[in-house]
């Protein structure tokens, strides 16, 4: 039994943000290998800080999740991301940098490579085990970007965060959300990736105390992602590992009123974590329903998130054989 079937909520979310880099960044990121490569430190410099505040320009985002192609994306992501891993090689301490570097690992390991493992585990369990492997990995790297670039304001944050959670992020503020949320969600990933590490499963505490001051400080960043987390978290687990459905039906109700009921993945998350759990395949059937009817055209900011989430859906639909029991029975 999962315990908490984070990567089928962070398959929209992750998507949802505003941090992946447009075409005339890509482009950038190109030239800036050449210039990389020049010898010239003064140039160099300057045009690494110039591509990095790209990445901070919310417009950036729109080649990546207005697309309605699943496959080209996951293509065309680890370039990205090795461009920013090179960005980082010479510019370490740029926060806006570290932010894309770990909104891009999360994102990559979640709706690519941890969910494909899913998919593979009935036919392929080595190849599954592999994914799941390489999924914990890239959590890992981008909750570590996430972690770099709290320490910048924080010194020995992560250090202090392992000894009193609660105590370190206290003097945390709302500019520090994207950061909490990258690095919780990573962490909180990996752990779902992983779950037979008991050393990485016994840090999952610090992982939810981040998400938790996430929410106190906004809790409708980036329209109710943040929420979207807690509907898997609290659904998926059992009320004697400190789940609770009825919470993760709030977490539902208050993200659909932060997306307007346009977004699939608050149905999808409720379906596979509330709906499976109790054994109520009508619940289950009509969320994924819901789901199913949104526009992904409706929102362009979020037509891929909702595309993966419609994936998704019928995924689940598919497997309703094996999530319940009396499938048959209930079918009628």
């Amino acid at each position: 039994m999962r315990l908490f079937a984070y990567h089928v909520t962070m398959n929209s979310m992750t998507l949802a943000s505003r941090k992946l880099p447009s075409l005339t960044t890509c482009i950038a990121l190109f030239l800036l290998v050449l210039l990389l490569e020049s010898g010239c430190g003064t140039l160099r410099g300057a045009a690494i800080r110039d591509v990095a505040d790209l990445f901070s320009d919310p417009s950036g985002s729109r080649v990546f999740v207005e697309d309605d192609d699943p496959e080209l994306i996951r293509d065309a992501l680890p370039f990205v991301l090795k461009m920013y891993e090179t960005l980082l090689a010479s510019e370490p301490e740029d926060r806006n940098l570290l932010l894309a570097t770990a909104n891009g690992f999360v994102t990559y390991a979640n709706a690519f490579v941890h969910a494909e493992a899913e998919r593979s585990e009935e036919f392929d369990y080595r190849r599954a085990q592999h994914l799941r492997q390489r999924a914990t990995k890239l959590y890992l790297r981008g909750r570590n970007y996430a972690l770099a670039a709290l320490t910048l304001d924080y010194p020995d944050f992560e250090t202090k965060l392992q000894k009193d959670p609660q105590w370190v992020l206290q003097d945390l503020s709302s500019k520090d959300v994207p950061l909490l949320f990258w690095a919780a969600a990573g962490w909180a990933g990996a752990i779902s990736a992983d779950l037979n590490n008991m050393s990485l499963v016994a840090e999952l505490p610090i992982a939810e105390a981040m998400m938790r001051r996430a929410l106190d400080l906004d809790e409708d960043f980036e329209s109710g992602t943040i929420h979207e987390f807690f509907i898997a978290y609290e659904g998926s687990r059992s009320e004697a590992m400190g789940g609770s459905a009825e919470r993760a039906c709030e977490h539902f109700d208050r993200a659909v009123a932060l997306t307007r009921g346009k977004k699939a993945s608050p149905y999808v998350s409720l379906a596979s974590s509330v709906a499976v759990r109790k054994q109520d395949f009508k619940m289950f059937k009509d969320l994924l329903r819901k789901a199913l009817a949104i526009d992904p055209n409706a929102m362009p900011e979020w037509r891929l998130a909702n595309t993966l989430a419609h994936e998704k859906a019928r995924w689940l639909l598919d497997h309703s054989p094996q999530l319940f029991l009396d499938y048959e029975e209930t079918e009628s």
